[in-house]
């Protein structure tokens, strides 16, 4: 299993970012490797909610499903994904620190079939893919925080 882990600090209100980023149908907005997302219903992020992505991998697009399997608002929020390729679990945690909300993305990947081989040798390449993506949330929530 590889984990992959970032922490930025934003002045979003830790609600604005929570709220944000617990809808995971806007991660295309901001990680590079995800090519479109969308929730399957309508309704607010919510304990069993669920998402299809699509990530970019290795020149290939793969889908994947991802499930709400904890949430806590505003301080947490977990992700159980299922590909052909990858499971993973990613945990999302926000806390206050003065006027800014510090936020802590961990993913946890375990990897199938010929990638689990490959995995060893990926270590660089995950660490830059999981940089670019919480750059991105980074630069959403910045965003967030002006408009």
């Amino acid at each position: 299993m590889a984990t992959l882990r970032e922490s930025i600090t934003v002045e979003t209100p830790i609600e604005t970012a929570f709220d944000y980023t617990a809808d995971f149908a806007n991660i295309e907005q901001w990680d590079p490797g995800v090519s479109s997302s969308a929730a399957r219903s309508a309704e607010p992020p919510a304990l069993g909610s669920t998402y299809d992505l699509k990530y970019r991998f290795g020149g290939r697009e793969t889908p994947m499903v991802y499930e709400i399997t904890e949430l806590e608002r505003p301080h947490r929020v977990v992700f159980s994904g299922r590909g052909t390729m990858v499971d993973a679990v990613d945990t999302i945690e926000f806390s206050r620190k003065d006027d800014s909300t510090v936020v802590t993305y961990t993913a946890e990947l375990t990897f199938k079939g010929l990638l689990k081989l490959l995995e060893p040798f990926m270590g660089g390449r995950l660490d830059k893919i999981g940089k670019e993506a919480v750059a991105g949330l980074e630069r959403e929530l910045r965003r967030l925080s002006v408009g």
